[in-house]
């Protein structure tokens, strides 16, 4: 018997994950669209693949999913601003945001994340109410900082435990 999606939410609750932006352009009217992620994970390095889960009823889910590019953004602990912006449904999250294109690909990226990853759609899986997206890594940029996190509803920050 299958659990209940009250528990299966809370077990999502109590796994900890950085927080990152997904967006992309519309085809046709190259506006920017995109989303708070929590499950956004790197897949391989040989190619460099990275995956995250875009659910069905989701603004952004008709442009992501048919959309041949898309940026990915790593937030860092000063900006749950922008994160919250974008968890938003049916907003328009990128006015007054700090939204820059990437330096490869025509992509949105957010000014300042900690990461900035430009990637070529390469595999839609779908599964369940979500769509699992697959990147093909074709440019990426870091910049030192403290990541800002997901966990049991809240935004925060890692405070290292000191080494035993």
């Amino acid at each position: 018997m299958a659990i209940s999606g009250d528990m299966y939410r809370q077990i999502g609750r109590t796994l900890a994950g950085a927080v990152t932006i997904v967006a992309a352009r519309e085809r046709g009217s190259n506006a920017v669209v995109g989303l708070t992620v929590s499950s956004f994970v790197t897949l391989s390095f040989d190619p460099p693949l990275v995956m995250f889960a875009i659910q069905h009823d989701a603004n952004s889910y008709p442009a992501i999913v048919s959309c041949r590019s898309f940026g990915v953004s790593v937030l860092g602990a000063g900006q749950a601003d922008v994160a919250a912006r974008f968890a938003v449904k049916g907003e328009n999250k990128t006015t007054g945001m700090p939204v820059e294109s990437g330096s490869l690909l025509d992509v949105p990226l957010i000014a300042g994340a900690l990461v900035q990853i430009e990637c070529l759609t390469s595999q839609i899986h779908i599964s369940g109410d979500h769509a699992i997206v697959v990147g093909l890594v074709e440019s990426a940029r870091t910049r030192e900082g403290e990541p800002l996190l997901y966990f049991a509803r809240r935004f925060g920050t890692f405070v290292p435990l000191p080494v035993p």
